[in-house]
């Protein structure tokens, strides 16, 4: 049985190939249960989330991501999600791959909304706020850039030096400028593409901070519990409002489920999904300037990267 490493897997899904491959994915579908989610209460009161997420298609493969996220593990010095990825035949139940599923989900997930913001954002977009400077990051500016030509990178985070780190790594990396940055109020106004990745449990991105005179785009993608928040009610009210499925969004997305609960919106104000996005008959005709996705993360994006992984070394 192969298992399939962080390296191997980075070389195996380029940004572009696997934006193209969860395009095709999500038009074909598939089967996928609300994960499973789970507390574990570990020492000194601290709670990590262990969750199950499966996902299978009718006479394909079937897949189940085993995941910890660990907020502990920032002192410690390692990434506070881990995960492991097992692909197997659906019609024989026979195990096929057993994948690093840390690489897998970053570059799923930043996939993802590389894909909503190919049909959201501003064809001419050109900036990109980057608030949050985890193992996600990197991988969200790589996979934006994949999608639109930006020139411009700004990273933010709670502590200035470690957006000034990545930003030094990037700028050695890529063929944009990447700035680290402390004034969120500024460049909140400035940026066409605002992406968050964050463990906040309270809004980072105001509403009164956005530009009215232009179009912007915000990805929220740190939020996974009913707890947490990366943007504001305003940041809400103000944008037409995407996710990556209904289900998941209506069942685990703080920023969606806390303005539904306190009347803020209705379910009804939710304008798609990614099946939605990816659909032929698919306009962005609103006239809003303002669109927002909220990721929760899907087994059928896991599924898809997994694949594409294997067939490509088969």
């Amino acid at each position: 049985m192969k298992y399939f490493t962080e390296t191997e897997i980075a070389a195996l899904l380029p940004y572009e190939d696997l934006i193209k491959a969860l395009q095709e994915g999500f038009r074909k579908g598939g089967k996928v249960p609300l994960r499973h989610h789970h507390t574990v209460e570990v020492e000194n009161g601290t709670e990590n989330n262990f969750m199950l997420m499966p996902c299978w298609q009718k006479a394909g493969m079937i897949g189940v991501k085993m995941v910890m996220v660990c907020p502990g593990n920032a002192v410690k010095d390692l990434a506070s999600v881990q995960s492991t990825y097992f692909l197997s035949d659906a019609t024989t139940g026979e195990m096929k791959a057993i994948f690093n599923g840390d690489e897998l989900t970053v570059r799923r997930t930043a996939c993802a909304s590389a894909l909503a913001s190919s049909y959201l954002s501003s064809p001419t977009a050109e900036t990109l706020l980057m608030m949050g400077t985890g193992k996600l990051a990197p991988h969200l500016i790589r996979a934006h850039i994949a999608v639109r030509n930006l020139t411009k990178i700004y990273i933010w985070g709670r502590r200035f030096e470690q957006a000034e780190k990545l930003a030094i790594k990037l700028n050695d990396e890529l063929p944009v400028d990447v700035t680290a940055i402390n004034d969120l109020k500024k460049y909140t106004k400035i940026a066409d593409i605002i992406s968050c990745a964050t463990l906040s449990k309270d809004p980072i991105l105001k509403g009164k901070w956005l530009n009215y005179d232009k179009q912007q785009h915000f990805d929220l993608v740190g939020g996974y519990t009913l707890k947490m928040r990366e943007a504001d009610n305003d940041v809400i009210t103000q944008s037409s409002i995407y996710v990556d499925t209904f289900d998941g969004a209506l069942a685990e997305a703080g920023d969606i489920i806390q303005p539904i609960a306190e009347g803020v919106i209705s379910k009804d104000d939710i304008c798609g999904d990614l099946f939605t996005l990816v659909g032929d008959d698919f306009r962005e005709n609103s006239k809003n300037p303002k669109t927002l996705f909220k990721s929760v993360g899907t087994g059928l994006e896991d599924l898809i990267g997994a694949e594409l992984v294997f067939q490509k070394w088969r």
